[in-house]
This record gives structure tokens, sequence and C-alpha cells, in this order.
């Protein structure tokens, strides 16, 4: 289930971002003057020789806005359409738009731009039975994720993570698909005795990074590598330093192509939703933007320069003319540790492809 959607660049690399990541650097690091997260109120004590207080009866949870029950069947329908409409060949007109409007947001993108100039059919995915995550308190938009496993064609098995989302009153929509990497096991997800989850806010303090700041800083650590300030805060790998080892390697070989070479990453403006887990730290959901660039250095060596295979479904020209700009989609799932831990964030899930190419 690939997908895509419009989005409002960030360019990581502008000095006022800098100055906003070395700000939320110092308050990451900084040791809490008090534990907790400040919601803890004192009781107050009956006086000495005073009455007795009633007993009050212990307050029932307020229901969840979003059932496990209704989850379930949101899931089920959304994952059923898609195999019976993604099996289709060659796919219709009213298939792609079915098959659209049970996405938004990174997922969108992702699926407008497999349908791109494409009539074959999107790969069949079989789905085993899921693990649901739906928090029993949310404000609008409604949404919940789910932890499944997905056998490919081939026959290889991935653990996904798909959130799902709701708004005034529409039908659920996938929001985003994020694949697990081999060997990653998805953290375990604090739940109360109805097994309902507990979300965290954007700018929640409880965990080693807010949610809010958890795309701006992977952004950092895929530009800068082990070099940057926040490769101390998430661990190093293909999704982090990874990515700016290989930025390094093909800025250099781009350059022998008579080529300029570029590529920045930046937090999208699509949702992020965050989960407590039990030790404490955050499961945290969202996506990043990279946009790749890459130029006419010199005219009589670059002139026969050819697009690169991954964008040549979405480009108009067979040769960069003059300049190629890629846009990629990464939706991502991400483990916080709790805050003063010790330890660092670590990605542990992916999905992502390009979703816009613009030539000049």
């Amino acid at each position: 289930m690939a997908r895509i959607g419009e989005h409002r660049e960030v360019n990581v690399r502008e000095h006022g971002r800098r100055g906003v990541l070395a700000l939320a650097l110092a308050l990451i690091t900084a040791t809490a003057a008090c534990s907790g997260s400040g919601d803890a109120r004192p009781e107050r004590s009956p006086s000495a020789g005073g009455p007795t207080p009633a007993t009050r009866p212990t307050a029932l949870p307020s229901p969840p806005p979003v059932t496990l029950a209704e989850a379930k069947k949101a899931l089920a329908g959304v994952v059923g359409a898609d195999g019976v409409l993604g099996a289709a060949v060659p796919h219709l007109d009213v298939d792609r738009r079915l098959m659209l409007e049970q996405t938004r947001d990174g997922q969108k993108a992702l699926t407008a731009a497999a349908f791109n100039g494409s009539a074959e059919a999107l790969p069949h995915y079989t789905w085993g039975t899921p693990r649901l995550l739906v928090p029993r308190n949310q404000r609008g938009p409604l949404w919940f994720a789910a932890v499944v496993d997905r056998e490919e064609p081939s026959g290889r098995v991935r653990t996904a993570v798909l959130t799902l989302m709701r708004q005034d009153g529409e039908d659920w929509q996938v929001s985003s698909t994020s694949l697990l990497d081999e060997g990653a096991r998805p953290p375990a997800v604090a739940t109360d005795a109805e097994g309902y989850a507990t979300a965290l806010g954007e700018e929640d303090a409880t965990v080693a990074i807010s949610p809010r700041l958890m795309a701006p800083l992977h952004a950092t650590s895929a530009e800068e590598g082990e070099r940057g300030f926040a490769a101390r805060l998430i661990e190093e790998g293909p999704h982090t330093t990874g990515f700016a080892d290989e930025i390094t390697k093909r800025r250099a070989d781009e350059k022998n192509n008579c080529l300029g070479y570029d590529s920045i990453f930046a937090a999208s403006d699509y949702p992020v939703h965050a989960l407590r887990t039990t030790d404490g730290g955050a499961l945290v959901l969202y996506s990043l933007i990279r946009t790749t660039t890459r130029t006419i250095k010199v005219t009589p060596c670059g002139s026969d320069t050819q697009i690169p295979p991954e964008a040549r479904k979405l480009a108009k020209e067979p040769f960069i003319l003059k300049e190629l700009r890629t846009v990629e989609t990464q939706l991502y799932v991400s483990t916080v540790p709790a805050r003063n831990s010790g330890r660092a964030a670590r990605v542990i899930g992916y999905l992502g492809g390009l979703t816009k190419v613009i030539m000049s």
C-alpha cells in the first residue's frame, strides 16, 4: 500500500531552523528541575478531629471517541478494499479514484505517484491479524495505529505500522504505512485495563525528544551524519547517518559526471502521532521530505545526462536539460526513550518513494 499529497517544504539548511534546533537541543539535554509530567496535585488531608469526608465512588474512565471494535472494522474495510481494487488490471479511473480516496497525507502522495503513468496493478498483499493501538483520549481528527504482518507476492513477510485517521465524520483513511526494519520489533505500548493506549501531545516533555522535534532532529542527522549535533540524540543507522554518507558519496560521483549534487531533508507538515510505551518513552509516527537537486555544470559534458531510473516514470524528458529536482516522501516509525534515560532515539521503520519530479 504505497501512497501522496501536497506538502510544505521546510529547508533544513536555513539558519532559522538551526537556531530552533540548537535551542531544542539545549532544552532536551538540560537536567529537569523536577520529575514527572507536572499533572499531579497534592491531596488535602482532613483536619484533625474534623468530620470524615464521605467516600466517593471511583470515577469510571471516559468513553473513548474511537472504540477498539470500530478501529478493527475500519482497518478491515480499508485493507479489504485495497486488496480488491489493487488486484484489478488494468486500473480503471474509478478504481484509482477509490483507492486515492482511501488515503491522505504522505500515504496519498505515495499512492498517486505509484499510479502516475502506469496501468499496472499495485502489489497485492496478504495481511495478518493486527494489533490495534487506539488512544483512549484524543482530539480531532481522530486516529489510531495498527501493527500487522504484511506478506508480499514473493512470500516475504514484513511487519507494517499503519496510521488511520478520520475527520468530521468522513470515512477512515490511511495516513501512513511504514515497514519495520529487518530485526526490528515494535515497542510495547502502554495500555489501560480495557486495552486502550495513551496518546502524547506534540510538546510532551516526559520523553527525551518531544514528538514535534523528532522529525527536524532526524532531518539534521540525515544531512550532517555523525558530525551533526543531533547524532548523539538519534542512533546511527541507514535512515540517519547512512543518508549523510550516501550524500557525500553521491556528491563526489556526480561531480565526475559534470553534475552538481545536493540533497536536503525537511520535516513535512503531515500529522505527527505518538503513543506512550511501557518503559516511559514513546512510539512516534512522522514523515520527512527529501529534496535532491542535480544541476548541469559543464554543458558539453553533461548535455546527454540521463534521468536517474527511479525518476523516469515521473519525468517529462529523458535527459537532464539544466536542472533536475526530485522530491521524496518518507514515512517513519521511531522509538524515543524516557527523559533523562541516557539513551538515544532509534528509527525502526520506513517507507518512502519519489512523489514529484521538477525539471528546468
